[in-house]
């Protein structure tokens, strides 16, 4: 048990590991870059100017992306002042960026106003804990920390191949690069959230949970240059790297991606980079595409058990628990496709076993005064939920 690439369990339920040291010691600081102040685009009478230090892409102008930053909902967005006397639980969500896909589109958009009313139903809003506001748009400034200016550009303009469209799975739309800005908008503002309630806290020094979440965004497909899988933009890669540059107290991070597919996507953007940890728990049998190494890949059986799924992910987290080092934030992708319901998941897990993994998670972050931003992933019903 002392080394953590070998496991008795593992053996027994059939798993297997990949996992790289390296990255589990070391510290890193970044340097400062300007965080998001809606979307900040220059104009002139014919062209949106999107600029950064090394490039600048002309987007032509029309209606649709004018009007990117004039939601109603968005100028209510912002989370009210801190409460310091009490625990602080903002909530992020984008359904009101609608987008009206193909009739007969396998992707279940409309799960995103459906968990959110669900969340609204269950919690006490009347607490000050939870808070509710609106995902704003990611900026370019944002976009560019993580992805190709050239690929942000060619988005935002409709100007990409038809393989890349059929690679990520959505048709370009002016309504489809609004819900892309708010799925990685909202997950940046979350994630910023947190970084300024550490702060304030710290000036303080009260002591409470600090977490955050977005119904939506966990879109861990996307790579630099290119997105797949029904992500265009990897909103958990762009906010930790916002957080990273704006907040000099977060110098180490942890993804805990536990998508039935694997994080493919952050573990690339995240490759040789010591203070981002990525952990993926996924199915062996279910790659749509090239598998790539994270720091921590476990892959379960298809058809995996309740039993299975939950020791192993106990052993896990136990293990980085030990030997991780100390993490300044936590990002988990709380897909959860690997129900046995589910049309894409191959894995055989019941919604009891999804909340003892959130449990398990939610007992790693709380045991060690670990910030955590939630995220959505991936859930594709067979029918009506």
């Amino acid at each position: 048990e002392d080394d953590v690439s070998k496991s008795p369990f593992l053996s027994h339920c059939g798993a297997s590991v990949v996992m790289k040291i390296g990255k589990l010691g070391l510290l890193m600081l970044s340097s400062k870059l300007p965080l998001f102040n809606g979307w900040m685009i220059r104009r002139d009478t014919k062209h949106f100017v999107l600029s950064s230090q090394n490039n600048i892409a002309r987007c032509f102008a029309c209606s649709s992306i004018k009007e990117f930053s004039d939601h109603p909902d968005v100028k209510e967005s912002a989370p009210q002042r801190l409460n310091t006397s009490r625990p602080y639980f903002p909530i992020f969500y984008n359904d009101v960026y609608k987008v009206n896909l193909p009739k007969g589109h396998r992707f279940p958009m409309k799960k995103y106003r459906q968990v959110r009313e669900r969340i609204q139903q269950s919690l006490d809003l009347h607490s000050g804990i939870s808070q509710f506001c609106v995902s704003p748009l990611a900026t370019w400034e944002d976009l560019i920390t993580t992805h190709s200016p050239d690929y942000v550009a060619r988005f935002l303009q409709g100007n990409q191949t038809e393989q890349e469209l059929r690679n990520v799975g959505f048709p370009w739309s002016p309504a489809g690069v609004k819900r892309a800005l708010s799925s990685t908008g909202g997950t940046v503002a979350a994630a910023c959230a947190i970084c300024e309630a550490l702060a304030f806290q710290k000036k303080s020094r009260d002591t409470y949970p600090i977490w955050a979440a977005h119904v939506a965004g966990g879109t861990h497909h996307a790579f630099f240059d290119r997105g797949e899988g029904f992500c265009v933009f990897s909103d958990i890669a762009v906010a930790a790297n916002v957080v990273r540059s704006k907040y000099s107290f977060i110098r180490r991070i942890l993804i805990i991606d536990l998508d039935v597919h694997q994080g493919n996507g952050n573990a690339v953007l995240f490759q040789g980079q010591q203070d981002v940890v990525t952990f993926s728990l996924h199915c062996e049998g279910n790659y749509f595409s090239q598998k790539e190494s994270s720091d921590l890949d476990v892959e379960l059986p298809i058809g995996c058990s309740d039993e299975t799924y939950l020791s192993t992910l106990r052993h896990w987290l136990k293990q980085i628990k030990r030997k991780g080092g100390r993490f300044d934030l936590v990002f988990f992708q709380a897909g959860v496709d690997g129900l046995k319901e589910d049309r894409l998941g191959r894995m055989d897990l019941t919604s009891e076993c999804l909340q003892t993994r959130n449990k398990l998670v939610f007992d790693f972050c709380s045991e060690q005064d670990l910030p955590l931003v939630i995220t959505m992933g991936g859930g594709y019903p067979k029918g009506e939920w």
